[in-house]
């Protein structure tokens, strides 16, 4: 009885060993493989580096190699010329001679043609971005233009209540700036670099910055030295429904190198300035104008 309780209590671990070494080696032998693919792969991404870097290298160094060659042939032909006239292979005939330096002067001289047309396809790309900027600004302008074209109307239906007629003859001092500068900007598209338009639009629109819709003139033309001058009434509204509250007087002389001359109110002095002294005129002859052609009694 006792030797058979020893023998059953004896147990057989040997599958269950084995089962273990089985799958450590499966574990080790897996290991293996992923490192070995990780190796694989890094080695292929150093060599396709290592190709990329070479022929960039050779790249470069043909780039180097064909300006050190351009460089020893310009030496090696400037050399050759001089040898040859020096050595007498190189008959000094003034039409050989001749040849010769219309070769050197035809490079240089298209050397100077390229320069030319390179700076010329810049220039001409600086105007075509300017005239598409201008023509987008006349775009903008010509919208005000008939904004305010709308807004005059209705203005002056307020005033012909009070004045009649004559509101007809009015002009509305903004609508007019307004379309002059347009007319300007128009014009600069062909010639941008014209300083005389340039100016006239500069002073034409910083002056109107200040102006507002109740401002009106009223125009009348006169010839002074050989220039056909328009006298404008200007009219300060503050209620369409009553008399300006200030009228001032002003001269266009008509071409954009001279500045309006203002003649101020009716019993206000006046300047001018040099640049219209200059074209003969003398202060006498505007003071005449201001008398005859300022229409100060316009709503008496």
């Amino acid at each position: 009885m006792s030797e058979r309780i020893t023998k059953g209590s004896e147990n057989d671990y040997h599958p269950v060993n084995q089962y273990i070494d089985e799958q450590s080696k499966l574990r080790k032998a897996r290991s293996f493989w992923i490192n070995a693919k990780s190796w694989a792969l890094i080695l292929i991404a150093v060599g396709l580096l290592a190709v990329l870097l070479a022929w960039a290298y050779s790249l470069l160094d043909k780039y180097y190699v064909l300006k050190k060659v351009a460089g020893v042939q310009e030496k090696v032909i400037e050399k050759k010329v001089k040898q040859a006239i020096a050595g007498g292979n190189f008959e000094k005939t003034s039409e050989n001679l001749s040849n010769l330096e219309n070769n050197i002067g035809l490079t240089e001289k298209n050397e100077e043609l390229e320069e030319d047309s390179k700076n010329k396809a810049e220039e001409i790309e600086k105007l075509e971005i300017e005239k598409n900027r201008l023509s987008s600004e006349i775009s903008d302008l010509n919208a005000k233009i008939q904004s305010q074209e709308i807004i005059q109307e209705d203005l002056k239906k307020n005033m012909q209540e009070t004045f009649g007629k004559k509101i007809n003859d009015l002009e509305s001092e903004k609508l007019e700036s307004l379309k002059e500068i347009a007319q300007l900007k128009e014009e600069l598209q062909n010639k941008p670099d014209n300083s005389e338009l340039l100016q006239k639009l500069e002073e034409l629109e910083k002056q109107g910055k200040g102006l507002g819709d109740l401002r009106y003139f009223t125009a009348r033309s006169v010839e002074l030295n050989n220039y056909k001058l328009l006298v404008k009434t200007r009219f300060h509204f503050k209620d369409v429904r009553k008399k300006p509250n200030k009228i001032e007087c002003y001269i266009n002389f008509g071409v954009p190198n001279l500045s309006d001359l203002e003649l101020q109110t009716e019993n206000q002095n006046f300047s001018v300035n040099k640049e219209i002294l200059d074209k003969g005129f003398k202060k006498s002859d505007f003071i005449n104008v201001k008398k005859e052609y300022c229409s100060w009694n316009y709503f008496d």
